[in-house]
């Protein structure tokens, strides 16, 4: 087996995100099972706090792939030589990256700005 590059960041997951087929309804199912709160949305994906957990319900008319995301500190930190770097609309950047089995692990940067109105610390 070919030995691939190590990239290691520290690991505390930002979110996890799963595809839905209607926002309202899935937000409606999940805080009725887990409790928790909005505290993002839009048109293409609403987010929830659940505890000590942040689940992005994202519309899959807008979004190919379900993924976990790992928040990255400081910019110079995403692995943008590994994947693929979005600038999403809400200013946060992620960098997707497959694993050898076809799932993503998004690593994400926030700047101080949307620090404020996705990071709980």
């Amino acid at each position: 087996m070919p030995k691939e590059k190590n990239y290691k960041v520290k690991s505390k997951v930002d979110h996890i995100a799963i595809l839905v087929d209607d926002l309202k309804l899935a937000a409606e199912w999940y805080l009725d099972k887990l409790g928790g709160e909005v505290t993002f949305q839009d048109g293409k994906y609403i987010r929830l706090q659940i505890e000590n957990l942040s689940i992005a319900l994202v519309d899959r008319k807008h979004y190919p792939h379900p993924h976990f995301a790992i928040l990255v500190e400081n910019f110079c930190e995403l692995p943008r030589n590994e994947g693929i770097t979005v600038h999403h609309r809400d200013g946060t950047v992620g960098v997707y990256v497959k694993d050898p089995f076809g799932n993503y692990l998004e690593y994400i940067w926030y700047s101080e700005t949307q620090k404020e109105v996705f990071c709980d610390d």
